[in-house]
């Protein structure tokens, strides 16, 4: 089944971030490309005439962004759609779970806070498939591939999609297990940081035989310390919690990754089902 990628397009230059980045990785990975924009339903309030106006606007904006695909990537299976209503919402509910939706974000700075401070954060808490959500920065000369754990079945899709990522880019995978004030003495001779750590390598490897795994352990906040692994990294990978059988939640490391991002960060979603490499469930709660 082919994968599409929905991406997300303003006019903005996070938009533009994450349409360069997704066009290319769709090119590399055979994807399809629908492009979307949102039309606020508040326009048809104000009157007809400001509706019809947001409409038109949307096409040309489409167009001139579809222009822009064919001239990165004339290869590209490429589409168009336009939906109504609250941007975030709309965006997270068009693809299916094994697609990708990829947006921008304005968030590059250090400003950390709890609430739903950015679109970015509502679309990866709405979305039902994985989410990549890249800020507009330099993304040249990065390498290697970042993946936080946290022993929880949540991060199996991460740490599989990381290890598939870093064969694709010939790239080294970071695994990064970072407890924070949860774990006492987490460090590389503490037992459950080595089988955390041990357990995610190996489920690494069984996803892609050729690659090298690094494994780090950090004794500091969990956001920060995957935010500083991946200050020169092509993509940190994080998976999601799930509880109770229902949709995957992101955690608040997740929240704050996302409220201070420097590196594009893709949110994996998949089943949690444990590979044969066993299980990575633990004592600590998912990112």
């Amino acid at each position: 089944m082919t994968v599409t990628y929905y991406i997300g397009v303003d006019g903005s230059g996070p938009s533009r971030a994450a349409l360069r980045w997704g066009v290319r990785r769709a090119a590399e990975c055979d994807a399809t490309v629908v492009l979307v924009n949102t039309v606020d339903d508040e326009w048809g309030r104000i009157g007809r005439d400001a509706a019809a106006d947001a409409e038109h606007q949307a096409k040309e904006l489409l167009a001139e962004e579809s222009d822009r695909v064919q001239a990165l990537h004339t290869g590209v299976a490429l589409s168009t759609r336009i939906v109504h209503g609250g941007t975030a919402w709309e965006l997270a509910r068009l693809p299916r779970p094994e697609d990708l939706l990829i947006v921008g974000t304005h968030k590059t700075g250090f400003l950390r806070g709890r609430v739903l401070g950015s679109r970015s954060v509502q679309i990866a808490s709405a979305a039902r498939c994985s989410v990549a959500i890249v800020p507009d920065t330099t993304l040249e000369s990065r390498h290697d591939i970042v993946v936080g754990v946290d022993g929880g079945d949540g991060c199996i899709p991460a740490v599989q999609m990381g290890a598939q990522e870093a064969s694709r880019l010939d790239q080294d995978l970071l695994l990064v297990y970072a407890p924070g004030a949860r774990a006492e003495a987490a460090d590389d001779r503490n037992p459950q940081s080595a089988r955390v750590l041990l357990n995610a390598a190996a489920v690494a490897s069984a996803t892609a035989p050729r690659i090298t795994v690094r494994r780090r352990v950090a004794h500091r906040d969990p956001a920060e310390a995957l935010l500083d692994a991946s200050f020169d990294a092509a993509l940190l990978i994080l998976g999601v919690s799930t509880r109770h059988g229902e949709s995957a939640l992101i955690g608040s490391v997740t929240h704050d990754v996302l409220m201070n991002i420097n590196v594009p960060v893709l949110i994996a979603r998949g089943t949690g089902a444990a590979n044969s490499s066993g299980t990575l469930a633990s004592t600590v709660s998912a990112y």
